[in-house]
């Protein structure tokens, strides 16, 4: 098939048989393709703004009427915001019938956006482009969409800003907006022009004072540590200020220099100052800030040990915190801005994210699966670039959502992924979709925002631009009805992992494969001072770092173990953690033997990859616990122990691939959650609610509640749900079925079922890379976009796919790849196929080859009625 055409049939049993108008689905026939068959504006009540300004209440905003919000949003940008008046008009209705509720207007003060960039200075607005974003919330306003905006997006500062050297400081001034006294007040100008001075057009509400904005963002990716790599490479003068900043940070905390060498000095007797360097000149040189000190430059790699760079973490998260709370005073108490407020910085690097949690309202994060990447010097954003084209349902490690989204979260702030998505050309982006939504909703996301929706008179696919294409905007309203609707329920539990100064401040990488418990339960970070961390009652479990020896744990069951036994940020070590002295026990290191397992830890039959790495003694064990784990009699040694009276599973070490099955053991002991040790082996991963099942071995995700139930992945071989939503002869992609009408899929009259698979740009060219092949990742590499038309790659097959519920025949299509949607609203069902000639029905395949429907190659839509079967 060259190009897909669009066919829509309509049976309205009983009705006129006079033609009904259709959505259009097929993006090669509008700039504007639907979500979907169905309408789900029902989700998105209008107008936005009725239910007074977003606050935020503990973990997860609030209206001013004490009711929860939540966003599922979208995010359009650039010059996308600059369409017409009609464009922008039809735009946001058809986010409301995709049932998108926010949109994120970003990037808007560079190229195409407000800012007048012919001016001498950076400073004025261009009033077309201002008055085209006062239509765009005026709309979204209207429609019942919420607005989200950004301050510091990509502004180009100038030398007649004042700001010196400024064509060196790039797009957005990184990081140097977040301490140049100059540049800082230019970014509260520009706020206060935008958010008080300016006044809305269409409604007569500066932007301040609009309820309908319900988020800012003071800085999008931007700081020091989202910047950490031109710490010491920074043009003038922003690197001799940085260095002053620096010296002056380090004055503070240290009174001499001698003070300073010895709290560098290791447990090995080694400083990380140099005697050419003194505090009282002002001549300590700044870290290389990286987690991998051998691949920084021969010139800079002296600079990045340990001890330095720890400080450089703190250096950094106070000069964070100052900005934060220098603009957010500005904003609250000058400007009269109510709405919560971030910035969006690394959020994987927790000394970022406690500097942003301490001061600010709620914590942004992005989420991308198979982002692409360019290698070996190559320009970005130019081709070739490369995708490693891995099944994101197989993937348990740090690029995951589970896992990525964990490690951003912090206990106490709403949570929102301000930006997400699964990128072309990764196959398998529409079941991640359906993930993305499945677990928003099993996490309690505040606010879920694809990115992005770009506008184009023609279709064609794009790394992120989901407009037009079929297997992620065809499942955005699907996502709604899961994240919006509820139709997944919250985590029963809540683990929370505790970093203490040392854990927090010790600049090594942060991501511990522990942040797969995500795809059990919800996992989230918290921060404190220091020896003791005392949960709250919401806490079902404690599982701390494992990067100190550092911290006793109280309030809830805990995990307890030895990791990295780093007991201050020199690096010195101490000789076990500080949790075993509560035992009185001693850790032993050497001539550890073989150990026998019965069930925690590991199972009878299981051998242990690598031996642990240090014990305890058994006898002493034995005196405080009837249950040791992991035991060797002869050498009166034993891994841990459980401590039922404090709900507790200890152990005087754990490797990090331990951890995990460790964390769940004592979610199953102490919360009560089913764990099978076969399936979390084979990273095959339960929900705590029983609803999800992610199965990572074979690459698989099943949902199972009971108004949607959905099968993606790899689906060779799968039957489906027992009692619901059944499938024959699947091979890969996402079928889900959702309730519309409140009630189980099993007792429903108005569903949908739906199933996408890929899509394509006809002319696009993708081939592996040979130097890949045999690497996991990197080995696809993209060297043509294509401009289209799209394809679902749909022909013809046999057998054909079956779809039943609960147990009823719903639908036949002989059909491979592709893309297609039934939609049942009592006795009237509704079907839509993009690929013309392919055979279906709806029901059984019928027995008799003549008496199959046949998808239209005209393209045009046509109003058939029958009388419905009886099943």
């Amino acid at each position: 098939m060259k190009f897909f055409l669009s066919l829509f049939l309509a049976l309205a049993i009983g009705g006129s048989g006079c033609a009904q108008p259709a959505p259009i689905l097929d993006p090669n026939k509008t700039p504007y393709p639907r979500a979907s068959l169905h309408d789900f504006s029902n989700l998105v009540p209008a107008p936005a703004g009725a239910k007074g300004f977003l606050t935020t209440k503990g973990e997860h905003f609030y209206w001013a009427d004490g009711s929860r919000a939540k966003f599922w949003g979208i995010n359009v940008a650039n010059t996308s915001l600059q369409e017409s008046d009609a464009d922008i008009e039809a735009m946001v209705k058809n986010f409301r019938a995709a049932g998108f509720n926010l949109v994120r207007l970003h990037h808007f003060d560079e190229r195409g956006g407000i800012i007048d960039l012919d001016a001498p200075d950076s400073r004025q607005f261009v009033a077309a482009r201002l008055k085209k974003l006062d239509f765009w919330i005026a709309k979204a306003r209207e429609n019942g969409l919420y607005v989200y905006l950004d301050l510091l997006d990509y502004r180009r500062f100038k030398e007649g800003d004042g700001v010196a050297n400024a064509e060196a400081i790039g797009r957005s001034a990184k990081p140097y907006a977040a301490f140049d006294p100059k540049l800082i007040e230019l970014q509260k100008e520009y706020a206060r022009k935008l958010m008080r001075e300016h006044v809305n057009s269409y409604t007569g509400l500066a932007y301040a004072d609009d309820p309908a904005i319900v988020m800012l963002e003071i800085y999008d990716e931007n700081g020091l540590f989202m910047r950490r790599g031109l710490w010491r490479s920074m043009p003038e003068p922003y690197a001799t200020n940085f260095k002053r900043l620096w010296n002056e940070w380090l004055r503070s905390k240290y009174p001499t220099t001698s003070a300073l060498r010895a709290a560098w000095t290791d447990g090995s007797g080694k400083s990380a100052l140099f005697a050419r360097e003194n505090l009282e000149n002002g001549t300590v040189e700044l870290p290389a800030m990286t987690w991998t000190p051998n691949q920084v430059s021969a010139a800079d790699r002296p600079y990045s040990l340990l001890a330095r760079r720890n400080d450089g973490a703190r250096f950094a998260y106070d000069v964070h915190r100052r900005y934060f709370r220098e603009m957010k005073a500005y904003l609250r108490n000058d400007l009269g801005v109510r709405i919560p407020l971030c910035v969006t910085g690394r959020y994987d690097d927790l000394p970022d994210l406690s500097s942003q949690a301490a001061e600010l309202d709620f914590i942004g994060c992005n989420f991308y699966y198979d982002h692409p990447y360019w290698g070996g010097g190559l320009p970005q954003w130019k081709l070739p670039s490369y995708f490693h084209n891995k099944n994101p349902l197989s993937d348990v490690a740090e690029t995951s959502m589970a896992a990525a989204t964990g490690l951003a979260r912090v206990k106490g702030k709403p949570f929102v992924v301000r930006e997400w998505n699964y990128c072309w050309p990764n196959q398998g982006r529409g079941a991640g979709m359906l993930e993305a939504a499945a677990f928003a909703a099993f996490h309690d996301v505040d606010a879920m925002i694809l990115f992005v929706y770009e506008t184009s008179k023609t279709a064609r696919v794009g790394y992120f631009n989901v407009r037009s294409d079929p297997a992620r905007w065809g499942m955005a309203a699907i996502g709604a009805q899961i994240y919006l609707g509820g139709l997944i329920a919250p985590a029963r539990h809540k683990v929370v992992v505790p970093y203490g100064t040392v854990d927090t401040f010790t600049y090594t990488k942060y991501h511990n494969p522990l942040y797969a418990l995500g795809w059990t339960t919800r996992i989230e970070n918290d921060f404190f001072e220091g020896q003791t961390y005392i949960a709250d009652r919401g806490t079902d479990l404690i599982v701390p770092p494992g990067r100190s020896s550092v911290g006793r744990y109280a309030g809830a069951p805990a995990l307890l173990y030895g990791g990295v036994l780093t007991k201050d940020l020199s690096g010195k070590s101490a000789a076990q953690p500080d949790f075993l002295s509560s035992y009185r026990l001693n850790l032993r290191r050497n001539n550890v033997p073989v150990l026998r397992y019965d069930g925690l830890l590991f199972d009878a039959l299981q051998a242990p990859a690598t031996p642990a790495a240090s014990v305890l003694p058994l006898s002493a064990v034995r005196a405080i616990s009837s249950r040791p784990i992991g035991v060797n009699e002869s050498a009166n040694a034993a891994h841990g122990f459980v401590d039922d009276a404090q709900k507790r599973l200890v152990f005087g070490s754990l490797h990090r691939d331990e951890v995990l099955g460790a964390a769940l053991d004592a979610l199953r002991r102490f919360g009560g959650v089913p764990n099978d040790p076969s399936k979390v082996a084979r990273n095959a991963f339960y929900s705590d609610t029983r609803q999800i099942f992610r199965d990572a071995a074979n690459g698989r995700l099943i949902l199972n509640a009971p108004q949607v139930q959905a099968l993606g992945g790899n689906l060779s071989g799968v039957k489906g749900i027992a009692g619901g939503l059944g499938v024959k002869n699947a091979r890969n992609g996402a079928i889900v079925a959702v309730s519309l009408d409140g009630l189980p899929l099993v007792r429903s009259r108005r569903y949908v079922i739906k199933m996408v698979t890929d899509a394509r740009n006809l002319d696009e060219i993708v081939v592996r890379d040979p130097r890949f092949i045999r690497s996991p990742n990197g080995q696809w590499m993209l060297t043509q976009f294509g401009k289209g038309p799209v394809s679902t790659s749909g022909k013809n097959t046999a057998p054909p796919l079956q779809i039943f519920l609960a147990g009823k025949p719903q639908l036949s299509v002989a059909m491979t790849g592709g893309s297609w949607e039934m939609v049942v609203d009592g006795d009237s069902r509704r079907f839509y196929c993009d690929t013309p000639g392919v055979k279906w029905t709806f029901g059984a395949p019928p027995q008799s080859g003549a008496l199959w429907k046949t998808v239209s190659a005209s393209g045009h839509f046509q109003d058939l009625q029958s009388k419905r079967e009886k099943n």
